[in-house]
């Protein structure tokens, strides 16, 4: 039988951990995202965003097992092999491990983006030897393509694009965090809405039934309503400008050395 390891999440309660899952958990790689603000600056203005990055991983990684057991059920992932689907799940927990401190605001200050960084981190230590003993090279090349967006699975649109579920969780978590009510997204409905599309050239990609359209307008909504009340607010906004520019300071007189901010947390 199977083991797993279950966690108990706020959000979502019960988040059941597959061996892969929870031994990549366990690598520095992941571990670091503990120390890592989901939403950067935004604790000054909403005293509970303080939760992580490694919190937001272990719902997306969650919601993407959930997913998959709907297409299973839907029949869609017959001809989709169990390495693929392992990717994908793994890709959704591995998704933020290139992420700087303070979130996006360094990237913003003109550094590589956090997927770049995360992709490069895949290969490196414990978790570059844990993929590589899985599915050598190849496996964690797939894993990348997911991240980046640049994939040939049709289930890569779980991870990146319009119906992603780190979307989904990062808007519900995100206004739990914050105590606004702007993040509602009918998570129930969305995820049983979901299937495989065909489109005109013949390519299989992540879509939505009919029936989940409204469910699909409430995550768009959702995301409307984060950015302009949560995300953009303007202390935020302040606050995350005096960051950006106090550490290009730093690296321009000497003090930092650029390589070193990608492995730093928020402490």
């Amino acid at each position: 039988m199977t083991q797993f390891e279950v966690i108990r999440d706020p959000l979502w309660d019960n988040i059941r951990l597959e061996p892969a899952a929870a031994a990549a958990m366990d690598t520095p790689a992941v571990q670091r995202l503990r120390y890592v603000r989901q939403l950067g600056h935004a604790f000054l203005v909403y005293p509970g965003a303080t939760h992580s990055r490694f919190e937001h991983a272990l719902g997306a990684y969650h919601l993407t097992r959930r997913a998959l057991a709907t297409l299973e059920e839907r029949g869609d992932l017959a001809t989709i092999p169990e390495e693929e689907r392992l990717a994908v799940r793994l890709a959704a927990l591995l998704h933020d491990i290139g992420h700087y401190p303070f979130s996006h605001a360094l990237e913003e200050a003109g550094f590589p983006s956090h997927e770049a960084l995360g992709v490069r981190r895949l290969g490196e230590g414990e978790l570059g030897v844990l993929l590589r003993g899985i599915g050598g090279d190849g496996f964690i090349a797939q894993i990348a393509g997911i991240i980046q967006g640049d994939h040939v699975s049709p289930l890569g649109g779980l991870i990146s694009g319009s119906l992603d579920l780190d979307k989904i969780d990062y808007l519900s978590r995100d206004a739990r965090q914050c105590g606004v009510p702007y993040g509602t997204v009918d998570v129930d409905r969305l995820l049983a809405s979901l299937c495989l599309v065909t489109d005109g050239a013949g390519h299989r990609a992540v879509g939505v039934h009919e029936k989940g359209v409204s469910a699909l307008e409430s995550l768009l909504f959702a995301k409307y309503q984060m950015y302009r009340n949560v995300y953009w607010h303007h202390a935020v906004r302040s606050a995350t400008c005096m960051f950006k520019r106090a550490v290009r300071t730093a690296v321009a007189s000497g003090q930092l050395d650029p390589a070193s901010v990608a492995d730093a947390t928020d402490g």
